[in-house]
Formats: C-alpha cells, sequence, structure tokens
C-alpha cells in the first residue's frame, strides 16, 4: 500500500500531505506557557543519535530564550528501555524526549506523569498525527517534530556497482549480494552488525524485515490483543531471527558482530570498507554528521526499500525530535518545558525543517528543496508502506536484549521468539 493511500487508515501518514502556507511565525501560545520565560535551566534526556539539526535547535532555543538546557545523553543501544530504567528509580527530567508509540508511553504512565499538551498551539497544526501518535485517549503529551523515521537498506555505489549488484530489495537478494562480496575477495564487510550497540540488531530483524507482516497494523495489534504469539508456527519473528542467524553463520557481519558499534560501520559504509546496513532514514543525517561533507554523502551513499519479501517500508514517528514534559512538582520548570515545546513548535520549527532537510509534520510551515539522500528517502515512503511493527506491543522494549542473546548464538530464533513472548505477556497484564 503507498503512503499516499496509508494516509487515511494510519493517520501518522498525514505527515506526507502538507499544507505549504505561510510560515507559523504567527502561531502562538501552547497551553498558558511562555518562551520568554526565564532564565531558567531545564533538564533534558536525549538520545545519544540526536542529528546534528536537533543539536542546533537547541542552541537556538537557548540563543533565542536565555535559558539554558542540561542536556542528559543517554546511550541509544536501546534508548526507550534505558530511559525507562532511569525513569523507574523516580528521577524525572524537565523534558523528554521519547517514543511516541503507545507501548511505550503506557511504560511511563503518561497520562499520570505527563503535563497535557492538548491546547498547544502545534496540535491542530500535526492534525491526525497528533491524534495517532504521543496521544493517550483523545489527550496529547507529545510533540513530534520529525522527520517521520523510515527503515531500509544503505548501500555504497561504488561497491555494489562494482560487482554488479542491484541494490536488495529483501532477504533472498541481501543474502546473494553477501555471498557475491564475499567471493569476490575484496576486503568488504558486505552487511554491517553493530551488536555492541543493540538497535542496530532491531533494524534489521525488526523494523526492516517486518514490513511485509504489517500492513495497518495488523501483526502489532495481534500480538497486543493476545489473538498471536510471537512464537507461533509460521510467526514472522522466528522467521525474523533465522534470518539473522542465516547472515551470521554465513559470514556476512563483521567479525565482531556482537560487540561492534554502529557509528563504526557507518564509517565503512562511506569509506567503502563496508557494503550495507539496515538503518532508520535518520542515518542520513547522521552521514552527513560524520562525513562533515554532504556531497560526499550523496554521491557514495544509496538508500532504498528492503524488507523480508517485496521491499515494503515500514515508518514511525521516532524518539528523536519526540518531546514530552514530565510533571515534575516544579510549577516553574513544568511552565518553562512547556514553553520549550512552544518555542520549537512555532518560532523554532522552520530553521530546524530547513537544516534537517526534513518534510514538516506541522500545517503552516514551507518544506524544504530536498536533495540527494533526502530527497532519496521521500522516494521510498511513495512506495509500498506499513506502520512499524513495534507501534502497538506491549513489552517491544525487550526485543533488543532478545535479538541480541540470538545472534550471539545464546538463543535459537524459536527460543528467542518465545522469550519475547513472556515479556508481551508480562506487559498486557501489567496494563490490564
Amino acid at each position: 500500500m503507498s503512503i499516499k493511500h496509508s494516509v487515511r487508515i494510519l493517520a501518522v501518514g498525514a505527515v506526507l500531505a502538507l499544507s505549504l502556507t505561510a510560515c507559523a511565525g504567527n502561531n502562538n501560545g501552547g497551553g498558558g506557557a511562555s518562551a520568554s520565560a526565564g532564565p531558567v535551566t531545564l533538564t533534558m534526556w536525549h538520545n545519544a543519535s540526536d542529528s546534528t539539526p536537533l543539536l542546533n535547535l537547541y542552541k537556538a532555543y537557548e540563543a533565542a530564550t536565555g535559558n539554558t538546557l542540561n542536556l542528559v545523553e543517554l546511550g541509544n543501544t536501546n534508548y526507550p528501555s534505558e530511559v525507562q530504567t532511569k525513569w523507574a528509580t523516580g528521577d524525572r527530567p524537565d523534558i523528554l524526549e521519547y517514543s511516541p508509540a503507545p507501548q511505550d508511553m503506557a511504560q511511563l504512565n503518561v497520562s499520570q506523569n505527563m503535563q497535557d499538551l492538548s491546547s498547544m498551539a502545534f496540535v491542530a497544526a500535526e492534525g491526525d498525527l497528533a491524534k495517532a501518535s504521543g496521544s493517550v485517549n483523545g489527550v496529547t503529551y507529545a510533540a513530534i517534530l520529525g522527520p517521520i523515521q523510515s527503515f531500509g537498506l544503505f548501500y555504497n555505489k561504488t561497491v555494489l556497482s562494482s560487482l554488479d549488484i542491484t541494490p536488495p530489495t529483501n532477504a533472498t537478494e541481501l543474502l546473494a549480494a553477501c555471498q557475491t562480496i564475499k567471493d569476490s575477495g575484496d576486503n568488504v564487510t558486505p552487511v554491517w552488525m553493530g551488536g555492541g550497540d543493540q538497535w542496530p540488531i532491531m533494524m534489521l530483524a525488526g523494523f526492516g524485515y517486518m514490513g511485509d507482516y504489517n500492513k495497518d497494523d495488523a501483526y502489532g495489534l495481534s500480538l497486543a490483543a493476545g489473538t498471536a504469539k510471537a512464537g507461533d508456527s509460521g510467526s514472522p519473528i522466528v522467521s525474523a531471527l533465522t534470518f539473522l542467524t542465516q547472515l551470521r553463520d554465513s559470514g556476512c557481519f563483521n567479525s565482531d558482530y556482537v560487540t561492534a558499534q554502529a557509528a563504526d560501520g557507518q564509517s565503512g559504509l562511506l569509506a567503502g570498507t563496508t557494503a550495507m546496513m539496515v538503518l532508520p532514514s535518520d542515518g542520513i543525517a547522521q552521514l552527513y554528521g560524520i562525513a562533515n561533507d554532504t556531497a560526499k554523502v550523496d554521491s557514495t551513499m544509496g538508500f532504498g526499500n528492503w524488507s523480508a519479501q517485496a521491499g515494503v517500508t515500514s515508518y514511525s514517528p521516532g524518539t528523536n525530535g519526540t518531546y514530552y514534559a514530565p510533571k515534575t512538582g516544579n510549577a516553574t520548570k513544568e511552565a518553562a518545558a512547556k514553553a520549550f515545546i512552544d518555542w520549537i513548535t512555532t518560532t523554532g520549527y522552520q530553521a530546524y525543517i530547513n537544516d534537517a532537510q526534513a518534510v514538516p509534520t506541522m500545517t503552516g510551515f514551507a518544506a524544504p528543496t530536498l536533495t540527494g539522500l533526502n530527497e532519496t528517502s521521500v522516494t521510498v515512503m511513495q512506495g509500498q508502506t506499513a506502520i512499524a511493527f513495534n507501534n502497538s506491543i506491549p513489552g517491544f522494549g525487550n526485543y533488543g536484549q532478545v535479538c541480541m542473546k540470538v545472534l550471539a548464538g545464546q538463543d535459537t530464533p524459536q527460543q528467542g521468539a518465545d522469550e519475547w513472548q513472556t515479556y508481551i505477556d508480562q506487559a498486557r497484564e501489567a496494563m490490564s
């Protein structure tokens, strides 16, 4: 199903149907919070993988308001779970960058612990997106700046073209490309796996692979409802974990796949010592940051549809660029946190969109002219798409550690799927 057709079914897709009207500099307010309140220091928990444009946005906010952001960088190994663990100690930031997925929101009990942002200007500007993500029972708790993430295959164009390899769009083609690269005798890693960061395993054996199986969020909702089990016969989860072991056993990964870092693989992609990686589209900004040369990245790298069977692209409003204002008991800082969200979704938003080369998630802002890989990321979303399979699954945060055990050979794919089902069952019970 194309993204155009998924707009009405999955409201998240509304971000691609934008009104290119005048800039939102005239937008005011936000639940009574004023961006001029201050000076004040606000603690923000944010993802270590935040893009350069997001970091620039934080600096711009400080310069414009005189306020200070105390940025607490949490490792991006499995960011939602890391936030949940820190949150469970009773610690609270003034601003939280966090996932807008329902199952992740439930882990923090957002209706009790987050400020209601429903009256803020960005909610109307987001339209259906504000109803579909970052909200519970009609109450909006999160502002989603975007870009909306898609999940696909990054590849070094020179490496593939030199071996006459067409960029793979499915699992079978990826295995075949791996074999061709190995047979060439070139000192090139076919597929980089950053097990030390954990999240790259989920990109391959989850967000990328599962695109074929979650049309209209059907599979995720079936796991959430208990009508399907992760370890069922014919389960796509078992298939995904099996494919992970096939790549491992075929020698497709770097030798240090258990401990390696994703950033090293991205550097290898740029250098041509790595051929391919399955990553979210925000990897584009990360590659630009690593190379510090947009033209080089655009000439070197490709990004395309990839999934288990038919190149169906999964997409999701991501953790990066999604913000909450937790209840802390400090009225001054609570108001200032809402003022921060107001500023980044009104006064500061157009500059961020231009810097990030991203399609706006809100009406009232002009989309920049996209070039290079950023333009490719939009093209990817014009093919077959499905909401990311994690969207509705309780206990999803444990999927990364399950994948890690399978990758390391500690569990079989079936054992991994069955173990993950126990986490899903526990989360479902806790939410009942």
